[in-house]
Order: structure tokens, then C-alpha cells, then sequence
């Protein structure tokens, strides 16, 4: 059902200076998008790993119009049952978010506004420490995530965990 074969690539890539960390961010969540056949997906980071009181979209990737966006930060004082979720389950399956109790929040200023029915994330570690997380967002209608969503999206994070590790790694180490 979904090619990890394509994110091992582009991951490889990354690793290994092929591609910068703009073009990595835009290929990933266009190929995560597709492979969860959702509308939109997104990568976003923790600011504060430690506090995980906000995040930070890296990349948002939108099928409907085949654009990208970054730049927008959430906060727990406005989102709070999600951050709290979020640091708790590291997991957030919502089928109908707007129903859900952790993702209702984002109802009048995020998912009326955009169309938004379904979220799925799935938070990222990387050396065991949380970087940040995945969402995919289905617009129009709801999208039932399945138990084989929530495992491609885990283990796209463990790998993303591994391309980091490698390119900190690269980049503390003396030139």
C-alpha cells in the first residue's frame, strides 16, 4: 500500500548532501501527501524540545493547489488539549477532528476556514529526543486513517529521526 522505498530515497539524499534541507522538506511532505492520500501534509519542529509549548511548520505541502508554505508557529496557550495530547501520546488519530476532543481547538481558526475534516500526526524523535512532528490533513470530506497510516507515518519518522542525526552530525563535525 505505501512505497517507504520513496522517503528512503529522498532521505539517502539528504544524508548525503545531495539535496539541501529546503528541497528535502518540499519532496517529503509532497511524498507524504501522496502516499497517505491525503490533501495536505506537513512537517513541523518543537522550537523548545524540551517545553514542546509550540511548533513551527518547516514545510506544508497542499495538493489542491501543488504549493508549499512554511513559517506558521502554534501555540499551547491557543491549542492546548492538542500540545497536551501531542507530549502524552506523541499520536493524534483524527478521523473527524472536528469532533475529536483534542483537535476541536482548531475548529473556528484552522479547519472551517481551510476545509479541514481528517488529521492524522505522528511526533518525530531523533536521537530519542522529540524534533517535532507529521500532519496530514484531508480536506472536503473525512478520511478514515487506518492502522497502516499511523505505521507509515512512524516509521517515515524514525527514518527522518536517522537522516537528522546523520546531518547533525555532519554539521558538528570539524571542516
Amino acid at each position: 500500500m505505501f512505497d517507504k522505498m520513496r522517503v528512503m530515497s529522498l532521505s539517502k539524499q539528504f544524508m548525503d548532501g545531495q539535496i539541501d534541507t529546503d528541497a528535502f522538506y518540499q519532496a517529503l511532505t509532497r511524498t507524504l501527501a501522496e502516499e497517505m492520500g491525503s490533501t495536505r501534509a506537513s512537517l513541523w519542529v518543537y522550537p523548545d524540545p524540551l517545553m514542546r509549548d509550540a511548533i513551527e511548520c518547516l514545510s506544508l505541502y497542499d495538493r489542491t493547489d501543488a504549493a508549499w508554505s512554511a513559517g506558521t508557529t502554534l501555540h499551547e496557550a491557543d491549542f492546548g488539549p492538542y500540545f497536551e495530547a501531542m507530549r502524552r501520546d506523541n499520536l493524534i488519530v483524527a478521523s473527524r477532528a472536528r469532533e475529536h476532543a483534542v483537535t476541536a481547538c482548531f475548529n473556528e481558526v484552522y479547519f472551517a476556514p481551510l476545509g479541514i475534516y481528517s488529521l492524522l500526526d505522528v511526533g518525530i524523535n531523533v536521537a530519542g529526543d522529540p524534533f517535532g512532528l507529521f500532519c496530514c490533513e484531508n480536506t472536503t470530506d473525512v478520511l478514515e486513517w487506518t492502522p497502516q497510516h499511523v505505521d507509515y507515518l512512524r516509521q517515515v519518522g524514525t527514518l527522518l529521526g536517522f537522516a537528522f542525526r546523520k546531518a547533525r552530525q555532519a554539521q558538528a563535525a570539524p571542516a
